[in-house]
């Protein structure tokens, strides 16, 4: 049974009255006017004494615990230990504390609850915006990183350069003559080459370089920390391990194909001669697309740094527009440029 804060009020001030009356009744033997007054006044100072012990009993020892709850919640605790009665059957004769108590477990648990439950969307809102991040910037047929991201990447390693004067390269691979593979195996066998190009560039690549799908069959790195020398001998053997590879269409087709490469490596900081100094990110794509222009102009299934053209043909191309990606005017595909592996069945 649980007593109400009424109750033991009562209950208190009848106790302290009967020690009131135990200690102080020789006072009464009397029943002169001062003895009863005096008598009055020590009951008084008695329960002034007595009151606040009793309240401890009466409700402050639950408000306390109370409080203390409360201070959890409002920081995120929700350990902290709270006993409460269970309701009665008559909710007239429970303890008015208790009441509020079970309501303070049950708004804890629902808060509880709620933060949870909010947390685990917080968690499917992150994992989703990652999984939107990650579709945003990949390219879907190739895995590889798209476009978007790449430009953004280039604009960061440039920015890098000039205020640590880190090096790094700019290539720019493109497929000799894709649209023969296309019209010769069909369009989902033209995909099946590229995603096979695509796994070889990773595989061929270090964790910290970028390897993208800019366009139909072209595709570009860029090379972090990394020297011209050490650039032009990590391109010459992706070059030949791409024009070596057997390329799967099915079962018992297989094709080779060739690959033309332009790239530009900015090391110096700053660049020598300062004619020579890129502005902008624009200008290192430019470059590395006039270098790959020269190559496809020269044969195509060939590899050429900017630095190494002939300067007249720099001067040639400084106000052409960047061409990568498309065929120069005038060139005809070669049969050798997309080889079968071996004899078809």
């Amino acid at each position: 049974m649980q007593i109400k804060l009424g109750t033991r009020l009562i209950l208190a001030n009848t106790i302290i009255m009967f020690i009131s009356l135990g200690v102080f009744a020789p006072l009464l033997t009397d029943t002169d006017f001062h003895r009863l007054l005096l008598f009055a006044l020590l009951y008084v100072v008695a329960n002034l004494v007595l009151i606040p012990a009793a309240l401890h009993w009466i409700c402050l020892a639950d408000l306390r615990t109370i409080q203390n709850v409360i201070g959890g919640i409002k920081r995120g605790d929700y350990d902290i230990e709270l006993e409460a009665a269970p309701e009665p059957h008559d909710p007239e004769d429970e303890y008015e504390l208790n009441r509020l108590k079970r309501e303070i477990v049950w708004i804890r648990r629902a808060i509880g609850m709620r933060e949870e439950d909010i947390r685990h969307q917080t968690r499917q809102i992150q994992t989703l915006n990652e999984a939107l991040r990650i579709e945003a910037i990949t390219d879907k047929l190739t895995g590889l990183h798209n476009a978007r991201f790449f430009w953004e990447r280039i604009g960061d390693c440039f920015n890098d350069h000039l205020r640590t004067g880190e090096p790094f390269a700019f290539v720019i691979l493109d497929i000799d003559f894709f649209k023969r593979v296309n019209d010769t195996y069909g369009h989902l066998n033209g995909d099946r080459v590229l995603e096979q190009f695509a796994l070889t560039l990773r595989e061929n690549t270090r964790k910290t370089d970028v390897a993208a799908r800019i366009g139909g069959e072209e595709f570009a790195l860029i090379l972090r920390h990394i020297s011209p020398r050490d650039t032009q001998n990590n391109l010459r053997r992706l070059h030949v391990r791409l024009r070596e590879q057997d390329l799967h269409l099915g079962a018992e087709t297989t094709i080779r194909i060739t690959v033309s490469i332009g790239y530009y490596v900015i090391s110096d900081r700053p660049p020598a001669p300062a004619d020579e100094t890129p502005r902008s990110p624009h200008d290192i794509v430019k470059r590395a697309d006039d270098a790959l222009y020269w190559v496809k102009d020269n044969g195509r299934d060939g590899l050429m740094a900017w630095h190494e053209l002939d300067p007249g043909y720099r001067e040639q191309r400084r106000n052409a527009p960047p061409t990568a990606g498309e065929p120069p005017a005038g060139t005809a595909p070669a049969a050798a440029d997309i080889q079968p592996a071996r004899p078809e069945a």
